[in-house]
């Protein structure tokens, strides 16, 4: 790899950390389900935010996250639907909110959704977000070019992916520890309102992104 590339790359790195660590929809969901699940699910959650910010890269190195910013149709579907799914969870956390599912912080917690459910739930969270798809499309094009070689490209692939990984499995673990959660224990459920509150207003003003 040369310096050019390299210092490139870091351009493009320092970028992604910038956006991933700004509050947003992913932030919300990560924080609402290690404030009221464990451990497992709130990882789960990150790796679901992961494999949707890969889904994003796929989209754009195949060309078709172009294809879906020139189609206004495509666009508005992903934009509603996602519009929809923040709020829809939104609502349902507004709903559990004096309902909270943890038990104590030194017994561990009940499981009200799967791994499974968590990985889905951090999945669509980031898939449809058009503005990933907005970002992704008009950060890729500054970076990559056809000239540059498969593992270069790989390497700008893989990037977003791991960074999104890593800061939400590191806020997962630091807000799932005993400590904290027993510090939180008595206002989980207004943590979890105040999450959902969050979500439909960031449903509302997806719904509204042009």
């Amino acid at each position: 790899m040369s310096m050019e590339i390299f210092w490139a790359w870091m351009l493009f790195l320092i970028v992604d950390i910038a956006v991933v660590m700004s509050p947003g929809p992913a932030f919300v969901a990560l924080v609402r389900n290690a404030m009221v699940y464990d451990r497992n699910i709130s990882i789960a959650t990150a790796l679901g935010l992961a494999l949707g910010v890969m889904a994003h890269v796929v989209l754009v190195l195949g060309g078709i996250a172009f294809l879906i910013t020139k189609s206004v149709l495509l666009f508005n579907v992903i934009k509603y639907g996602g519009a929809g799914y923040l709020i829809y969870v939104g609502v349902k956390s507004l709903r559990t909110g004096g309902k909270c599912v943890v038990v104590k912080a030194d017994e561990g917690h009940v499981k009200a959704i799967t791994v499974k459910q968590a990985v889905l739930h951090g999945f669509l969270m980031n898939l449809l977000n058009p503005k990933a798809v907005v970002f992704f499309t008009a950060v890729f094009a500054q970076f990559i070019h056809p000239s540059m070689s498969f593992s270069v490209q790989m390497l700008y692939g893989f990037t977003p992916v791991c960074v999104e990984f890593l800061w939400f499995t590191g806020l997962a673990i630091i807000l799932t520890n005993t400590s904290i959660k027993r510090r939180f224990m008595n206002v989980i459920h207004w943590v979890e309102r105040l999450c959902g509150g969050l979500m439909i207003g960031l449903g509302v003003k997806l719904a509204l992104f042009r």
